[in-house]
């Protein structure tokens, strides 16, 4: 996966979260609907650049993490349960 694959993930799923919690917090304007719109679109936007960066750095981290675990124990052995003894 390269580093442009890793963007755009990391930039949807900000983009996702900020529109959610930018809604939220956007209800609290008392003009129905116009907080939770200026809310989503505000926390969308922010949302999206911030994921860029921290889902790639997330992606990174992550493969890292399973790339050692894969290191340090292995693949697991497949026991054969129908061989006689």
């Amino acid at each position: 996966m390269n580093d442009n694959e890793k963007e755009e993930i990391g930039r949807l799923a900000g983009l996702g979260a900020g529109m959610l919690s930018g809604a939220r917090i956007g209800a609290i304007v008392p003009i129905p609907l116009v907080g939770t719109f200026a809310g989503a679109v505000i926390g969308g936007v922010l949302g999206s650049e911030v994921g860029k960066k921290v889902g790639k750095a997330v992606i990174n981290g992550a493969t890292e993490f399973v790339d050692t675990m894969k290191n340090e124990f292995g693949t697991p052995d497949i026991v054969d349960t129908t061989a006689a003894d």
